[in-house]
């Protein structure tokens, strides 16, 4: 299959944008493009706007930095941490730049951080999407405190901060058969979402274990309540701005917990309209407008593209699921395996930088029925 080719810039363009991605990592194509870049360039090309893609490294950061401040905003595609030759805290640093010139910055780093960091979690545990039982560790002393506490009501969930692909997510539960209040030397069943592996450790050999995901940079720990129903699986919401474009249910492998392929789990899409889902998208719907305000970023809109990772809680009392957010990501989220929706990735971000153009508040983007 022949890789797409950017088109040919419109005459008189009504707006202008840059891509911006890196040169080399594991999502690149023959090209050197990402599988999502050009069909996406294209698309807003076809409704008269300028876009090309640019190539950051920090050789070239002035030659980048010219070219965004020319334009009137910039899709960030770059996986943080992942490429030679770039530093991204200078990536950070000059995206923060160029949308406090007033362009449009899809997403801003610092939604990025907010909004991917694990303590968003705690930041929207009132919402019908979070668990108001839900903690934040940010340093030893009262991870140890608390955690002490929280382990003694039940099975809970761990959550480093930095890992990727269930690494450093641990369920947490005292080992049956002790009797007494919990205490340092209280034995720990464990189990690792990264490849289902179980572990017993003493309490305090548990949390200086962790320790190891409080220190360093953007070290947090989060504590939430275990939801047992993890193991029918993980449903991801695709997200275009504020439009559900996917439900994808992420089904684990039998007796495991994690639902990363890695470990097996099983993918099926359905629409967003699906009535199996219907509670689920009612209060996801209801908490949209919130989300950005919970997190400390009111003044910045949503993701371009991102996702929402929902897990399984208790029926209500009307017999009806209910669901709460694991986590949310809107780092680079692809759409190579649905270049469909490039046509709505164009109009969201046409949506986007206008409003900023103009200095108002983004409304919700139409996204066609037949793809819902």
């Amino acid at each position: 299959m022949s890789l797409p080719v950017l088109s040919n810039q419109p005459a008189r363009p009504q707006g202008k944008l840059y891509l911006v991605q890196c040169r080399g990592g594991s999502d690149k194509k023959a090209d050197g493009n990402r599988g999502d870049t050009i069909p996406i360039c294209n698309a807003l090309i076809k409704q008269n706007w300028f876009c090309e893609p640019v190539f950051y490294s920090d050789a070239e950061y002035d030659k980048v930095r010219e070219l965004l401040l020319s334009a009137d905003g910039f899709i960030a595609r770059i996986n943080p941490g992942t490429y030679d030759g770039v530093t991204q805290s200078k990536v950070d640093g000059l995206f923060r730049e160029i949308a406090s010139k007033g362009k449009a910055a899809m997403a801003h780093p610092d939604v990025m951080l907010k909004m991917g960091a694990k303590d968003a979690l705690v930041k929207i545990r009132e919402l019908s999407c979070g668990m108001h039982d839900t903690y934040a560790y940010y340093d030893i002393p009262t991870f140890k405190e608390t955690f002490a506490k929280s382990i003694a009501t039940g099975v809970r969930v761990l959550k480093q901060n930095r890992g990727s692909q269930g690494e450093g997510i641990w369920v947490c539960q005292v080992k049956e058969g002790q009797s007494g209040p919990v205490t340092g030397k209280t034995i720990l069943d464990l189990q690792e979402a990264v490849d289902n592996h179980k572990e017993e450790k003493p309490l305090d050999d548990f949390m200086a274990f962790c320790e190891q995901y409080i220190v360093g940079e953007n070290g947090q720990l989060i504590d939430q309540r275990f939801l047992p129903r993890i193991v029918e699986g993980e449903l991801r919401v695709n997200m275009i701005y504020d439009t559900p474009v996917e439900i994808i249910h992420k089904k684990p492998a039998e007796g495991g917990i994690s639902a990363t392929l890695a470990s097996g789990a099983k993918y099926v899409s359905y629409k967003t309209d699906d009535p199996m889902f219907e509670n689920l998208m009612k209060d996801f719907k209801t908490d949209l407008p919130t989300i950005m305000p919970v997190l400390g970023m009111s003044k910045e809109p949503l993701p371009l593209i991102w996702t929402a990772d929902f897990i399984l809680g208790p029926k209500d009392d009307t017999g009806k699921d209910t669901y709460f957010v694991g986590e949310f990501n809107c780092s680079c989220v692809g759409i190579t395996q649905q270049l469909y929706l490039a046509d709505e990735v164009a109009t969201a971000a046409i949506k986007v930088t206008n409003a900023k153009r103009k200095g108002i508040k983004v409304g919700p983007v139409k996204i066609p029925c037949s793809i819902q």
